[in-house]
């Protein structure tokens, strides 16, 4: 905004009046940024960390100037939420305007209501956003629990072949009036699969 720009047109060239309003124009934007600095920070999502900080008091919050300016806010506004009746769609609508990528499943007749999101898509911070929102929101009657995946890329270097299964039958006279019959797997890389199968034939009264 300059100041010359709101002046009437007569004064247009005349260089005192010019040379006047560039000189106060430096002080005028001053003005004009802290009015609109005033007028931004009575509102959560565009208040400065000043406008936060008198937020934080009037709420009881603690100032954590650690804490991003973005965090802060989540704080303040999960605090400031208007009553609304508890319903599950209510809860998936308000993880997604704090932007908190999870689904939420209930078992209403276990009374488990569980969270479940990927390990990369959510941060430290909005994890505590949701434990608070889940502390708040879900009745005292209902356990709830956070599940996250991950997704894991893995390399395995295989022998690729023909596999095949080989039988090796063996059988020895044995002395004791009973039969058994073992099996013993044998594994010979990855793809290859032994079974030796020994089978014993007693008779009674012979000796090994």
């Amino acid at each position: 905004m300059k100041l010359i720009d709101y002046m009437p047109e007569y004064y247009d060239g005349v260089k005192e009046m010019v040379e006047l309003l560039n000189s106060e124009q430096p002080t005028f934007d001053k003005q004009v940024d802290l009015m609109t600095r005033l007028l931004l920070n009575g509102f959560v999502m565009k208040a400065d960390s000043q406008g936060l900080a008198i937020m934080e008091y009037e709420l009881k919050i603690p100032t954590d100037l650690n804490k991003s300016l973005e965090n802060r806010r989540y704080d303040i506004l999960m605090r400031i939420l208007p009553p609304h009746p508890i319903t599950i769609k209510y809860f998936r609508e308000l993880l997604k305007s704090f932007e908190i990528s999870v689904d939420v499943e209930v078992d209403a007749v276990k009374d488990v209501l569980q969270a479940i999101g990927k390990y990369d898509d959510i941060s430290k911070d909005q994890m505590d956003r949701l434990k608070y929102l889940l502390n708040v929101y879900v009745p005292a009657n209902i356990d709830w629990s956070i599940l996250t995946t991950a997704d894991a890329d893995s390399q395995l270097s295989l022998f690729v072949g023909v596999g095949s299964t080989y039988s090796i039958e063996t059988s020895t006279n044995a002395r004791l009036n009973e039969e058994a019959e073992s099996r013993l797997p044998v594994y010979i890389s990855v793809v290859h699969q032994f079974v030796i199968e020994t089978e014993n034939k007693a008779k009674e009264g012979q000796v090994i």
